[in-house]
């Protein structure tokens, strides 16, 4: 490194796509504006640099002592590269804070579920009534209504701007990965993949949720945590998943298609699977 001393300053921003660190000292994987390509098949996160993070000077600097940063998958962050122009070895020096503002939350879909407004038992145990904003948490409409997960999940993304095609296409995947169980564990030797979305520890899914529930006091483990989180996710990274791309989808197959490929990324896809049980809830609730 000694060769880079400064003459050649190229900074960067960027959004924060895990900060699973398998050497423990606080890097993240960062999705780089104008370097890395907002496709996730042609730059998946494993193929993102690990980025160090830049400590104040009143911690210690040294192994083992101090405070270690804590960003979150997707902050976004400011920086630089410590090699110049070859632009290989990043480094974030603080986070931009910022707001995300859909169009639906400006000009809502004229079919937007009407909701009825939630009775007490139905508001978050965790959370004091008094402390949920009209929106809901996160703006988002608390409609957990139905006589079964499905029937929730389903009337939920409606209720927040889905149509009943692509409500349908994303409970059709969820029912394929969890059976709509949100308390499920995988199966698979190694995986541990949990909720309804069966998100991913070893890819730092699974701690994104239970971040999310943390910082606003939930319990990850409840249906309606993971569908807060789901949406919350799917909204805020949605060049990351194509949600815009989704949201004009009117075809439940390709809408089916496209959150499995884009936001499950299991091995095996099961697609025929997926789309015959999004069929099947777009027939009972639709």
């Amino acid at each position: 490194m000694r060769e880079f001393y400064g003459d050649t300053m190229r900074w960067f921003i960027g959004i924060v796509e895990s900060n699973a660190d398998p050497l423990h000292v606080g890097r993240c994987r960062v999705r780089i504006y104008g370097v890395h390509n907002d496709d996730v098949d042609a730059v998946p996160e494993s193929s993102l640099p690990w980025a160090s993070c830049l400590v104040p000077t009143t911690e210690d600097g040294v192994s083992g002592l101090g405070r270690s940063p804590n960003l979150k998958p997707g902050a976004m962050v400011f920086g630089f590269f410590m090699d110049g122009q070859i632009s290989q070895l990043p480094v974030i020096m603080g986070s931009l804070p910022r707001i995300e503002v859909r169009p639906d939350d400006i000009y809502p879909p004229d079919d937007a579920f009407d909701a009825p407004a939630l009775g007490a038992s139905e508001i978050p145990r965790e959370r004091d009534s008094r402390d949920i904003p009209p929106g809901g948490i996160d703006g988002i409409t608390q409609a957990f209504i139905g006589n079964s997960n499905t029937e929730k999940a389903f009337n939920f993304l409606v209720g927040n701007g889905y149509s009943k095609i692509q409500a349908a296409a994303i409970c059709g995947n969820f029912i394929v990965e969890s059976g709509m169980d949100p308390g499920i564990t995988s199966q698979v030797p190694g995986e541990a993949s949990f909720g309804i979305a069966q998100w991913n520890p070893a890819a730092g899914r699974l701690q994104r949720l239970q971040a999310y529930a943390d910082d606003r006091e939930l319990d990850y483990r409840k249906l309606e945590t993971q569908l807060q989180f789901f949406h919350y996710e799917f909204t805020t990274e949605g060049n990351y998943y194509g949600f815009n791309t989704f949201k004009a989808m009117t075809n439940v197959d390709k809408a089916t298609t496209h959150i499995c490929n884009k936001y499950e990324k299991p091995g095996t896809p099961h697609l025929n699977r997926r789309i015959a049980a999004a069929k099947r809830v777009l027939e009972t609730y639709g």
